[in-house]
């Protein structure tokens, strides 16, 4: 399924990806590719990261 913000997991595939996690032992599981992308941006650059997130919330409070 596509949703306006992308791809949208089943829950099969999210619970696929927390037990492989888990078994692996990762710190960090990410269910949905696009937000490891999503989480390394915002760990590079939290200013810019803040700033596109205000902007985001005034977008959609207008």
């Amino acid at each position: 399924m596509i949703a306006a913000s992308g791809a949208v997991l089943t829950p099969d595939q999210v619970a696929d990806s927390v037990v492989a996690g888990l078994a692996e032992e990762r710190f960090l599981i990410l269910p949905h590719p696009e937000v490891a992308a999503y989480a390394l941006r915002r760990a590079e650059d939290p200013d810019g990261w803040q700033a596109g997130m205000r902007k985001l919330v005034r977008r959609l409070t207008a």
